[in-house]
């Protein structure tokens, strides 16, 4: 799957690894879009369909996963999720090859996955770019020499604000996950900031991950102090192979953690041990630059295991769902539908 460029139509910038399904994802695209009936493209659409058995074949597939009714409860979601995000917006008018896509009404659901990610981000977001010294998309990583000379590194989806002057040594993480290597100043401890804790350190490597409302240290070597944002919360002292989660009123207690799994990311690998697909896929969804929709919900408690590539996101989406049983339909804007 590859992404986009500016002033390209969808089909010009979605292949599929199959040619037969990539012609007729184009081909539901097209007759989607169309307003009112196109004699000479049905005469196109009839002498693809019958050139060739696969076409048939990837055309039926392309249309089940349409008319499937999950699909429709999906695209009425968006379609109502379009709805608000774009309310209360004077002037917002669909541009380029999405407006051809629109045309005559029709919310084809490839044509609303593509607005969608045509949509300015969420106000976090938003806030998270604008105060960032350096940030990361999804799927990337970035590796930051500090002005002290310690080393950081970004994992995937991640915004950090530097700390630097007046004696001070400090990053702020404002939303992801960030590794730190650092150098010994007894005279000048390092601080990493999150959304609830301050984590002060001499000498380390470590790693801080700010995600669903709560902060998690994990320390690799040396030693840190994890201080809450509240005074009247202990602070806990971290030893190397422990962790400490901070939550909006509390610190867990110091728990070991195993880090060949958790800083796995390091090395562009995750590692799913007898894991849910449910919690497999969140975790590997952090590095897809695209969406990912499940119509069968009982796939979701199937168990997987293995090592995976984080810098192959879709492929490794891709072969947990196969080893769940289940079976995947890309389409275009990067979107991952999985029944």
């Amino acid at each position: 799957m590859s992404n986009g460029k500016q002033g390209q139509a969808p089909e010009d910038i979605y292949r599929h690894h199959e040619a037969a399904v990539d012609q007729a994802l184009d081909w539901f695209l097209r007759r989607q879009s169309s307003e009112g009936k196109n004699t000479a493209q049905e005469a196109d659409f009839d002498a693809w369909l019958a050139a060739d058995p696969a076409h048939q074949r990837a055309w039926e597939d392309v249309s089940a996963d349409w008319n499937a009714p999950e699909t429709l409860i999906a695209t009425q979601a968006l379609d109502v999720s379009l709805q608000r995000k774009t309310a209360g917006r004077p002037g917002y008018q669909m541009r380029g090859p999405l407006r051809r896509y629109m045309a005559g009404g029709a919310l084809a659901m490839a044509a609303l996955l593509l607005l969608t990610l045509s949509l300015p981000h969420l106000s976090s977001q938003i806030m998270s770019a604008l105060l960032a010294d350096y940030s990361t998309q999804a799927g990337e990583k970035r590796e930051v020499a500090l002005p002290d000379g310690s080393r950081m590194v970004l994992n995937t989806d991640t915004a950090v604000a530097l700390e630097f002057g007046a004696g001070r040594r400090g990053v702020r993480i404002l939303q992801g996950e960030a590794w730190f290597d650092v150098v010994h100043d007894a005279a000048h401890p390092f601080h990493v900031t999150a959304s609830h804790a301050d984590i002060e350190v001499k000498g380390t490597a470590f790693s801080v991950t700010v995600e669903d409302d709560l902060d998690t240290i994990r320390l690799q070597r040396g030693a840190v102090d994890a201080h809450h944002a509240l005074s009247n919360v202990a602070r806990v002292h971290l030893s190397p192979g422990q962790m400490v989660v901070a939550s909006e009123k509390a610190l867990s207690v110091a728990m070991p953690f195993q880090p060949d799994k958790s800083l796995a990311w390091l090395e562009n690998r995750i590692v799913f041990d007898d894991t849910s697909l449910r919690k497999a896929l969140h975790e590997i969804g952090r590095y897809f630059d695209g969406r990912i929709i499940v119509l069968d919900d009982l796939l979701l408690n199937a168990r997987v295991s293995g090592f995976y590539r984080t810098d192959r996101a879709a492929d490794a989406i891709a072969n947990i769902v196969a080893a769940s049983g289940g079976t995947i339909i890309r389409l275009p804007g990067n979107f991952i539908i999985i029944r």
